[in-house]
């Protein structure tokens, strides 16, 4: 093999960043690794004539790249898919949102100046109704396949749009018509995304976006460190998807930066240490926001206070598909923190401060008292926690090297 030039370390280097960033749909439907389940249901849903979609889960598990991949894994050509996917707001209501969506169904008129495009928005100037976008969304012609998304639907503020999208599914449902609503967005469970949920269960596909396995994860950084003609440690891979915490962005995000450490040493191997560069690099570009949340979280004036040491261990204990984790799960890294045996009564205030205001309630909480399930509320903090815990030295040698087992040792119980 010839001698790579300064140019062709570039080249890489400019392929490592769409690759791990994939700027089009194309790109993601043909590198997506993982999530088979949730593709193959969506593709059932868009297959059976009446029936709809709602996709939900916690932020950055990956439902708008899943949404927009669909008319790539519907098994007919391209131009027989009419795909448009709209993006919510909390200023939006169904009005705003249908018109969202007329505004990407287009039609042809002959006029004396020649053929002109016009949308269909333009025909409705003001309120659109659930009966206007029912009797547009039918008339779909019946060699096309159309597939909406309506992403971000949490992020509505208005009370009425959610009743009215619920009314409308069920609608377009009973009349059998051809069209396939997605409806996108974070929630722990489809009662916080459609209202009157139970009257349209049986047309609509409630599929949850848990985090991704950690063969999952491994899929996604070997198919892409392969696409790019190299190769990486397995120390190196598994500190990436442990710290990822089942989050894709972060394994997209450690994963360029272990690249761009070796090509800029020359390098088409990623080393273990090419993964502790990118743990430093990640979080010297963090956004500040993160830093800001992570401060506020452990700040105390107490000597000898455990904030920092309790958020490291929520972060690094085994969770539930959804982010979960239990206090008794805190027990164990924190132990491995601190040196010492460690009982929950020695935490728990803790963890009710980290759900306040004044510690920027950095936690969330669900389920009754003796059975509560914690989680952090930004999910993309976990692994920054994480991280800023290894920079600190709060996760010591043993636990950053049971951070790249596969199993994760002994100490953190996995996933």
């Amino acid at each position: 093999m010839a001698k790579m030039t300064l140019q062709d370390w570039a080249a890489k280097r400019f392929e490592a960043n769409q690759i791990f960033t994939p700027s089009t749909p194309i790109s993601v439907a043909d590198l997506f690794a993982g999530r088979s389940e949730q593709i193959f249901r969506m593709i059932d849903v868009i297959g059976e004539r009446g029936r709809h979609a709602i996709l939900y889960g916690e932020r950055g598990v990956g439902k708008t790249s899943i949404s927009q991949i669909a008319p790539y894994m519907v098994p007919v050509g391209l131009e027989h898919i009419k795909f448009i996917r709209v993006q919510c707001f909390p200023t939006d209501n169904f009005s705003s949102i249908a018109r969202k969506i007329f505004k990407e169904v287009r039609f042809n008129v002959d006029t004396q100046d020649g053929e002109t495009i016009y949308d269909i928005a333009a025909l409705y100037p003001g309120e659109i109704t659930p009966d206007d976008f029912i009797r547009e969304l039918s008339a779909w012609n019946e060699n096309y396949i159309p597939i909406v998304v309506v992403d971000e639907f949490n992020e509505i503020s208005d009370p009425l749009a959610p009743v009215l999208m619920a009314n409308v599914i069920k609608a377009l449902s009973d009349s059998a018509t051809n069209v396939t609503l997605i409806i996108v967005g974070v929630a722990s469970d489809v009662k916080q995304l459609i209202s009157s949920h139970e009257s349209i269960e049986r047309c609509t596909e409630e599929i949850l976006m848990p985090r991704m396995k950690s063969d999952e994860l491994k899929d996604i950084i070997e198919k892409r460190v392969a696409q790019l003609g190299m190769t990486i440690s397995g120390d190196a891979k598994w500190t990436i998807i442990n710290l990822s915490k089942g989050l894709p962005q972060y394994v997209h995000s450690l994963g360029r930066q272990a690249c761009f450490e070796a090509i800029s040493k020359q390098r088409l191997a990623i080393k273990d240490e090419d993964a502790e560069v990118a743990v430093q690099n990640l979080l010297a570009s963090s956004d500040q926001t993160f830093k800001d949340a992570y401060e506020v979280a452990v700040r105390s004036n107490q000597p000898g206070n455990l904030f920092r040491q309790v958020l490291t261990a929520c972060a690094l204990a085994r969770s539930d598909e959804s982010g979960y984790f239990a206090p008794a799960w805190i027990r164990e890294p924190l132990s491995a923190i601190v040196d010492k045996q460690i009982d929950i009564a020695n935490f728990q205030e803790h963890l009710k401060q980290f759900l306040t205001e004044k510690r920027g309630e950095i936690l969330e909480r669900i389920g009754e008292e003796r059975a509560y399930r914690f989680r952090f509320r930004h999910p993309a903090m976990q692994p920054y926690v994480i991280m800023r815990g290894i920079r600190e030295s709060i996760v010591d040698d043993k636990a950053k090297q049971a951070l790249s087992s596969p199993e994760q040792g002994d100490l953190f119980g996995g996933n």
